[in-house]
């Protein structure tokens, strides 16, 4: 390479990137257009089309995308085919496929949401007189109605931990500084001396969680964790509901398998995520890895404490995505360029 010149690096990346897809066989890929298909091409296409399958395109690089669409919205599709096109690319980052080819067929609409239950009123009585003090009327009126929802439904989202940050509840007795070490309870891998500390802010429906899981991780375990350099410390910090479902059935089997139950998780996080039921396919998959009568974890007050006592102390030290990490004391996010961009951050504040 070096003998004919500089080579641009955009054509390397794109190879490397069509290999990876290509290697995937499409069936997850598929899974990630179903999911995120209304904010790929809106809400109006999405309403009339669905990702059917992804089929061997006319180049090497690039694949043909499948689209199921109703009747009436084919003609429409296919003037449009060209916007999807790169809508599609855009998602994925490089150029994933090159022409769309439709087929005709009834697209299932999603369920109407259920509408929230509503609060009680002496708790909707109750929270309006915490945040009485608040000066903006708006705001003021949104907090009390968060308050209320949250408290109402406590086991519905892992937000009644964050609203009752919001409203007042007395914070956990660790200062922020403490919380930049390990605490008790934390699950942490690398030897005890380890002079570095990692602490990773995770939610296991977030899909840049799981790519740092996968291709991050295990690069740090090898040159930092595993030669005794660092201390790398897992908290939960779930987006959503399912999330939290989840985060909890990575803590019902205890500590000693709290690492396998997060990459089983973490690995097959499209196919659950996806599935028409996530709550009975999570259950279903962790049964299938030796986790009996998984269902009742969802229960269990200490697995459900033990989650929004990490999404509290998160608030506190003001995460705010996931991943978030820590170095060492410092919040950098998610550092560019994965482990080398860890690298370069440790040479500098490293111990």
């Amino acid at each position: 390479m070096r003998e004919n010149g500089f080579r641009a690096i955009g054509g390397l990346a794109q190879r490397l990137a069509s290999d990876l897809a290509r290697h995937g066989k499409g069936r997850g890929s598929v899974a990630r257009l179903r999911a995120d298909w209304p904010a790929i091409v809106g809400p109006e296409l999405a309403r009339v089309s669905r990702p059917d399958a992804l089929l061997a395109g006319r180049s090497r690089t690039a694949k043909a995308l499948r689209l199921r669409v109703s009747g009436a919205a084919a003609l429409e599709l296919q003037h449009m085919s060209g916007l999807v096109i790169e809508r599609v690319n855009g998602y994925f980052g490089h150029k994933f496929i090159e022409e769309v080819r439709l087929v005709q067929g009834t697209i299932a609409q999603p369920p109407i949401p259920r509408a929230p239950p509503a609060p009680d009123p002496a708790i909707a009585k109750r929270m309006a007189g915490r945040v009485a003090a608040v000066k903006d009327p708006e705001l003021r009126a949104a907090l009390a109605r968060l308050g209320a929802r949250v408290t109402t439904s406590r086991r519905g989202v892992v937000l009644g931990a964050f609203g009752a940050m919001v409203l007042g509840d007395a914070p956990r007795a660790q200062s922020a500084d403490r919380l930049m070490d390990p605490q008790p309870g934390d699950h942490v891998l690398g030897k005890a001396g380890a002079p570095n500390v990692v602490i990773d802010y995770f939610s296991l429906t977030c899909p840049h969680c799981a790519n740092f899981h996968a291709a991050v991780l295990p690069q740090l375990r090898r040159e930092w964790i595993d030669p005794g350099r660092m201390r790398f410390v897992y908290r939960h910090f779930p987006s959503d509901s399912v999330a939290t479902r989840a985060s909890q059935l990575a803590e019902c089997a205890g500590p000693e398998r709290f690492f396998a139950n997060i990459d089983v998780l973490f690995r097959s996080q499209v196919e659950w995520l996806t599935a028409t039921d996530p709550e009975g396919e999570l259950v279903k998959l962790m049964e299938r890895a030796g986790l009996a009568n998984a269902r009742a974890c969802f229960a269990n007050d200490r697995l459900f404490d033990k989650v929004v006592a990490d999404v509290q102390s998160g608030q506190m030290l003001g995460v705010r995505a996931t991943p978030t990490l820590f170095i060492n004391g410092q919040n950098y996010g998610m550092p560019a360029d994965g482990a080398a961009g860890i690298n370069a951050i440790l040479r500098q504040v490293g111990r």
